[in-house]
């Protein structure tokens, strides 16, 4: 059965979205009128606007297996399940076509593997503030510190080893994502953009998003950033250099803050559809970015190459979040899948490959849309639980409804 009410689109950002509409209506028509070979020709048309959107993934899918195209739809199904495995595609009579092939039988089997549920991570303590909905988190050593980004207080807070919070840096105009330190741990950098979910928010603030620079012995601003248009600055990085990058999720962009200008270093609109953590290669010669329907992209930092990283056969690209490169590997948190789970990626020795992986944590109750993590040591530390889904239709937070939020750390070796 073709996916009907699953109609959402969430198209923030990307263009065309009139044009998408008509061709799922038409997709919709195509259907219900048995049309299968102009249904597969919308089908095909959709995923490339939309790569990975629940809705169009599972109609291609549908749509190939009506045309006879065996291979082709268990090859999209299985991105399906990869992604999400509540998917109830079993008993769909538009899979008649592949159902008594072996690959169905394995999906069904890959779908059931993937509710396994893996415990890694453990839980250090709870912070005192409820309602901080935090983002970033950080620990400088230099100084014994813990800093964590509040998306709904719009400030940074520090927080002792019982989870005692204290306003640490207030003075932000939106909500605050990232928080990264230079190298010597002389200044935070910090990147805020407007959201519904803070306090305060207008509809004239929609877009709206800047660096901030704080000295952090002084813990004073020393230069805000800004740039013009629609933004939502959600992670950054410091290089040894003190160049900064730092990823745009309101259009797929790259943009670098060198001798104390921010510029636009590069365009992926052409490429990329929604950028979120970011991480350099242990030498800092390569840049990986996290797009939370496309996978890594990991760019040369000298030569300018950009290459999309091919993923193992039984991991999914989708829904990478908080992104963290240690010892040859990248973490990732992939909390745009079902079920929520933190992936190792190890690389190749030139870093451009990915040639094996290991799932940390899966199918946890517990890591309720971690999103991005800080590397102390030897352990990924991420706060487990975050109330984005807590909000109401006027982005309103219902307190009663999540706990305080968890620090977890994660051992590497």
């Amino acid at each position: 059965m073709m996916r009907i009410k699953l109609f959402i689109l969430f198209l923030v950002g990307i263009s065309g979205f009139a044009q998408t509409k008509v061709l799922y209506n038409q997709s919709v028509e195509a259907y219900k009128n048995k049309d299968y070979v102009l249904f597969l020709k919308l089908a095909r048309q959709l995923d490339s606007i939309r790569p990975m959107h629940p809705t169009f993934a599972y109609n291609l899918a549908s749509a190939y297996s009506l045309n006879g195209k065996k291979e082709e739809s268990l090859k999209v199904l299985k991105i399906v399940v990869l992604a999400n495995n509540t998917v109830a595609f079993e008993d769909d009579s538009d899979f008649d076509s592949v159902r008594n092939e072996k690959g169905f039988k394995d999906l069904l089997e890959l779908k059931n593997s993937q509710s396994k549920t893996i415990e890694s991570s453990k839980e250090k303590f709870s912070l005192s503030e409820k309602d901080l909905h935090p983002e970033g988190l950080i620990y400088l050593d230099k100084h014994k510190l813990w800093l964590a980004s509040s998306i709904r207080n719009k400030k940074v807070v520090s927080f002792d080893e019982k989870g005692n919070c204290s306003d640490w840096f207030t003075d932000c105009l939106y909500s605050v994502f990232a928080i990264k330190t230079d190298y010597n741990q002389k200044y935070l950098w910090i990147t805020c953009s407007a959201m519904p979910e803070m306090k305060g928010f207008l509809k004239e603030l929609e877009g709206k998003s800047d660096i901030l620079k704080i000295d952090i012995a002084t813990k004073k601003l020393v230069k805000q950033y800004t740039i013009e248009g629609n933004h939502v600055f959600g992670d950054l990085v410091v290089a040894k250099n003190n160049e900064v990058y730092i990823s745009d999720s309101a259009e797929p962009i790259i943009y670098k803050i060198e001798k104390e200008s921010l510029v636009l270093w590069k365009d992926l609109r052409k490429q990329a559809f929604n950028l979120q953590g970011i991480a350099l290669s242990k030498k800092e010669s390569k840049l990986y970015i996290a797009d939370y329907l496309k996978g890594i992209l990991v760019i040369d930092i000298k030569s300018q190459k950009k290459t999309w990283l091919d993923f193992p056969d039984n991991a999914s690209k989708k829904g990478i979040d908080g992104l963290v490169f240690y010892s040859n590997s990248l973490i990732a948190i992939q909390n745009g899948v079902v079920p929520i789970r933190i992936v190792r990626y190890k690389l190749n020795e030139t870093e451009n490959k990915i040639v094996d992986y290991t799932v940390l944590d899966n199918n946890r109750k517990v890591l309720n849309e971690p999103a991005l993590a800080t590397l102390v040591k030897n352990k990924v530390c991420f706060f487990a639980n975050s109330p984005w889904q807590f909000y109401d239709k006027n982005f309103q937070l219902d307190e009663s409804k999540f706990e305080n939020p968890k620090l977890f750390e994660l051992s590497l070796d």
